[in-house]
């Protein structure tokens, strides 16, 4: 019995000496490899649920996302054309501009709006340069969101001229041209 417990001691000793062994290298193996570097970890910028990763976007990108619910594209229509319109009161202001006409133009050509193609109709003549149913566009946006033709107060009755329309950016937009 005691050659057994010393052939039993003999054999986990070796073991042990081989297992320390070998772990002694492998730790000395990790120690001695570089630790591999973490990736960089970067802020995801997105608009409307879409990664934008290196794209580069634009005010009107950020101000006007593809889904900008119809509501806010049919106020800014009604407030652009107020540069375009006399009216006896008006409520909103948003400067025309070409990138802002383009982008709510990309927008509505993508939506489901219920008037989707008026807003289509507008903007591409917009986008053209053509305000010439300015007085129309203007009426037609009011009447949807509940303009009251007994009052006529907010009713466009007819194009600023270009003086006018240049002062009333000189007045409420300043130096933003």
């Amino acid at each position: 019995m005691q050659r057994k417990t010393k052939s039993a001691i003999v054999i986990i000793a070796v073991l042990v000496i081989f297992g320390g062994i070998f772990g002694y290298i492998k730790f000395t193996e990790q120690i001695e490899k570089p630790a591999p570097e973490k990736e960089k970890e970067r802020a995801t910028v997105e608009v409307a649920g879409v990664p934008l990763e290196d794209k580069i976007v634009t005010k009107e990108e950020l101000l006007y996302p593809d889904n900008l619910v119809e509501s806010k594209v049919n106020e800014v229509i009604h407030s652009m054309s107020h540069q375009k319109v006399k009216a006896a009161s008006q409520w909103g202001r948003e400067q025309i501009t070409q990138a802002k006409v383009d982008r709510l133009l990309e927008i509505s050509k993508k939506s489901n709006y219920k008037y989707k193609e008026l807003y289509i109709e507008i903007l591409e003549r917009w986008s053209k340069g053509d305000f010439s149913h300015a007085v129309d566009d203007h009426n037609k946006i009011w009447k949807m969101q509940g303009g009251d033709d007994a009052t006529n107060s907010g009713r466009a009755t007819r194009l600023l001229s270009p003086e006018e329309e240049e002062q009333y950016i000189e007045q409420f937009f300043g130096n933003e041209k």
